[in-house]
């Protein structure tokens, strides 16, 4: 009888680890749902100057949306007079408390700075989520390029691409940009996700000049019991990590993608390019230790303590000094 239990318990726990591991692998290869506010911003990216364009290539899948930018000092005197500050206050619940943030530059303080900054958004989110960032590179000078990644926002591929898969395609739009859209130097600024797509991009080219990293995330399969546990902490706790990791493999590999393509610590020193980190102590997702070893003279890690994995990208008055400081010194 107790050996008829044990099988029992056995059969259904064996159950539940491959159910827990379908439903992450299932959930993983389809369109993810999240922050998308697409069809609310129209509005708003007029008032950033930015534009919505669409690139179609049909041997890499298809097509996807992409915001362009100029730097406001380069636009008409009507539309410099209306960026001549930049004034942002931001607030966000994070489940545990309110997170609130400032930006506030003048236009006297900023020498224009020249070049190009391609902005990569993370899991869930689309182009629009990295307007106001958009924006704020706008103001200090730079071009910008914001396409939406594999499987999200305009993209026509329903199967998001790792950060990985996204990078032939993000090569391929810079490429078909004219040359007085995208000046050189040429930054890719990447967050959680979007720093692996940065990443990819930059073994790519070879006209990258540098990277700038906010909350780079964990390898997928330790990224994604991160966020489970964060934001789903009672389903967390009904799915086991090794299910976790399995589901996270399975959709990967449906894509011939490894889990080592993700992981930052091992593709950041493949590439000799002057790097900057941003990440929190309190971010999960994107642990500031994890980054630690890789302090070097070309990569430089900036603390932003405090902050919640979704907020680490978001530019304030302190994180400023730090962009606009290294920014001067590449």
């Amino acid at each position: 009888m107790q050996r008829g239990l044990q099988w029992v318990v056995l059969a259904l726990v064996s159950t539940l680890l491959i159910s827990c591991a379908a439903v992450v692998e299932e959930s993983l290869s389809m369109r993810p749902s999240g922050f998308s506010n697409e069809g609310d911003t129209e509005a708003s990216l007029r008032n950033l100057k930015l534009t919505t364009r669409e690139f179609c290539l049909p041997f890499l899948g298809g097509c996807t949306g992409y915001l362009y930018g100029k730097p406001y000092h380069l636009l008409g005197q009507d539309a410099q007079d209306d960026v001549a500050k930049f004034d942002f206050d931001f607030a966000f619940d994070v489940g545990d408390g309110i997170e609130e943030y400032q930006l506030n530059l003048k236009r006297e303080e900023v020498n224009p700075q020249r070049g190009t900054v391609v902005l990569l958004h993370g899991y869930g989110g689309n182009k629009s989520t990295m307007a106001i960032n958009a924006a704020y590179f706008m103001f200090l000078g730079y071009h910008v390029v914001v396409p939406d990644l594999l499987g999200h926002g305009q993209s026509t591929v329903d199967q998001m691409g790792f950060g990985v898969r996204d990078a032939e395609l993000i090569t391929a739009l810079l490429d078909s940009l004219p040359q007085r859209e995208m000046p050189k130097p040429l930054y890719l600024a990447g967050l959680s996700m979007g720093t692996v797509a940065a990443a990819h991009v930059a073994k790519q080219r070879d006209d990258v000049d540098g990277l700038i990293l906010f909350a780079p995330m964990a390898p997928m399969d330790e990224a994604t019991n991160a966020m489970l546990e964060a934001w789903y902490p009672q389903l967390s706790k009904l799915m086991p990590v090794a299910s976790v990791r399995e589901g996270v493999i399975g959709a990967m590999q449906r894509q011939d993608i490894e889990l080592a393509d993700t992981d930052l610590k091992q593709l950041l020193p493949q590439l000799a390019l002057p790097t900057l980190i941003i990440a929190s102590d309190m971010d999960t997702v994107a642990p500031y230790e994890r980054y630690l070893p890789l302090e070097s003279a070309e990569r430089t890690l900036v603390m932003a303590p405090g902050r919640h994995h979704i907020t680490v990208g978001i530019v304030d008055n302190e994180l400023h000094q730090h962009i606009s400081a290294w920014l001067t010194a590449q």
